[in-house]
């Protein structure tokens, strides 16, 4: 299983965004072009933590990225920005005998995966299974895909559509914690710590918006 950082950051300065990797092109006569090379952004997220935090102590924090120093060793994130929305998949149906529907993310919370068909809600169980890209169980991290497999096929013309929440692989931005940390207890250090704050930034790894398929090449 992945590792799924536990934490949640302030609302306040709290920033997550796409950010694009562009190119500059030299047309000459001072010309210039600017092309994207991810058509898909990646995820960067700028924001502080407040111990004691949801995740966990503070001590907690630092043993997290104490097991990722030296290396920039990913773990996944669950988008927290409030005007998130899950992710709704809407996968054709190609023929009347199809059963297996793709989800568009790789990294899917399948706990919070809704499947309908023609708007009607289905069953786990019971209308449909969750399987990986090759029938075996899905396993976050590991598994290229979920597919939402249906017990009886939708048929041609049915309406299939897939909502879920899911993760993005990233890493922390730096080696090194953030000098800019805040300690209003006096120095105390310990697991009843509190009211400290670290700045802390997460860039995705690889590359797309962690898609199944990778869809940033133009």
């Amino acid at each position: 299983m992945a590792t799924i950082f536990p934490f949640v950051f302030l609302r306040r300065g709290f920033r997550e965004y796409q950010a694009f990797r562009n190119v500059v092109h030299e047309q000459g006569g001072g010309r210039r072009t600017l092309q994207k090379i991810h058509a898909a952004g990646e995820l960067v997220v700028r924001g502080s933590l407040l111990f004691p935090n949801k995740g966990g102590t503070y001590k907690d924090f630092e043993a997290f990225w104490n097991a990722r120093f030296g290396a920039y060793e990913a773990f996944l994130y669950q988008p927290q920005n409030p005007g998130a929305k899950a992710m709704v998949d809407a996968p054709a149906v190609e023929s009347a005998t199809q059963k297996d529907f793709d989800a568009t993310r790789r990294y899917v919370d399948s706990a919070t995966l809704v499947v309908r068909k023609d708007g009607f809600l289905q069953t786990l169980g019971v209308h449909y299974s969750v399987v990986n890209e090759s029938g075996a169980a899905y396993v976050l991290g590991t598994s290229t895909k979920l597919v939402a497999r249906f017990v009886t096929a939708p048929g041609t013309g049915a309406t299939v559509t897939l909502a879920y929440d899911f993760y993005v692989p990233v890493r922390f931005a730096g080696d090194d914690l953030p000098d800019d940390q805040e300690l209003a207890t006096g120095g105390a250090v310990g697991d009843a710590l509190v009211d400290r704050t670290v700045s802390v930034q997460l860039r995705e790894v690889g590359p797309g918006w962690s898609y199944a398929e990778t869809p940033n090449v133009l």
